[in-house]
């Protein structure tokens, strides 16, 4: 079982969970912390929370927006006590989908494989276009 804890700045964390839903129905693995939002909140006390709750029956991924963030920071805060977590950061949709749409455990070449298949997701459209046009107009 994966459980996956999305970690953010404002809301960021929140519209992904949502996103998440709509593309793939049931989020019910997947908890959403927006931190500065509600200041009687402590982020890490919240996320501590549920990774106390599921440490034992799950593969815990938390994801941040940021590495060096103070979102990121928290979290990272958690790995010496909870040695088993996954802190990724710089989360996207892709990311998320994917580790969401695993079925068990989640092995260390299978995460690094994520991980580089949602850098890859990150493209600079303008060239790819005028790539794009630059192969078609060599076809003429």
């Amino acid at each position: 079982m994966v459980q996956i804890i999305l970690t953010s700045h404002d809301n960021l964390a929140r519209g992904m969970k949502d996103t998440l839903n709509m593309i793939i129905g049931d989020v019910s693995m997947v908890e959403a912390f927006s931190s500065y939002r509600n200041e009687s909140i402590n982020i890490r006390d919240a996320v501590e929370k549920v990774v106390k709750e599921k440490y034992t029956k799950a593969d815990i991924f938390i994801l941040t927006d940021i590495l060096g963030g103070s979102v990121n920071r928290e979290m990272m805060s958690l790995i010496e006590k909870y040695p088993k977590i996954h802190v990724l950061s710089g989360m996207n949709l892709s990311m998320v989908i994917s580790l969401a749409t695993c079925a068990g455990k989640v092995s260390e070449s299978e995460l690094s494989q994520i991980i580089k298949d949602s850098q890859q997701g990150i493209v600079y459209c303008n060239k790819l276009l005028n790539e794009c046009k630059d192969i078609q107009e060599g076809d003429l």
